[in-house]
């Protein structure tokens, strides 16, 4: 049974998304509502506490998921990275904040800012949502990979529609990785990869 609680926290998220992060107010589209319920499924699915995304995108959406995902435990670490210094918005930045999420943005291509994060760092989910190319969609994977905890969560956007993702996936399926796919777009469309990281033996 889904909790009373956990209930609220998804209406306060989505009501938020589609009032603050919605190009086009009065129409909020169903796909985009499942891309949401999808990321927030798995921050909470995970227990998230310290996200990292690569590409924060112009209205923010996927950050302000997990910052009101990460807020329902107590709050946590946003890291990201996008190459326009204008991203995240300041609105956005602010009510991360005001959800005791710590938001840290490096701007620049993702292929050269992975050495400007800790060097410990461990986050719970990556999320890989960049330039779209084959030279992105694997590099960023590769470049940020390590700084995901053993057991946490890999999520790829953007497949199968992005001919660079289809190419990434063929090379980290052929190195070894093995992916879910997580449609937001019937039957089998557009959606996520989900890889877990395996857990130390």
């Amino acid at each position: 049974m889904i909790s009373s609680t956990l209930v609220a926290r998804w209406t306060a998220c989505s009501d938020f998304l589609e009032t603050h992060c919605n190009p086009n107010p009065g129409w909020w589209p169903e796909a985009t509502a499942q891309y949401t319920q999808i990321l927030w499924t798995l921050a909470e699915s995970i227990g998230a506490r310290s996200v990292l995304e690569v590409g924060v995108g112009p209205h923010a959406v996927s950050g302000m998921v997990f910052a009101h995902s990460m807020a329902g435990r107590g709050g946590g670490s946003l890291w990201s990275i996008d190459i326009d210094p204008a991203r995240p918005a300041v609105p956005y930045f602010r009510k991360a904040r005001e959800l005791g999420v710590d938001w840290i943005v490096f701007h620049g291509d993702s292929l050269t800012r992975a050495h400007l994060l800790p060097p410990t760092l461990q986050v719970d989910l990556l999320y890989i949502d960049g330039d779209h190319d084959f030279a992105h969609a694997y590099g960023d994977t590769m470049a940020y990979l390590p700084f995901l905890r053993p057991g946490g969560l890999l999520a790829i956007d953007d497949w199968p529609n992005d001919g660079g993702v289809r190419e990434a996936r063929a090379r980290m399926e052929a190195e070894g990785m093995v992916f879910v796919h997580l449609p937001h777009e019937p039957s089998d469309g557009n959606g996520r990869l989900v890889w877990q990281k395996p857990r130390a033996s």
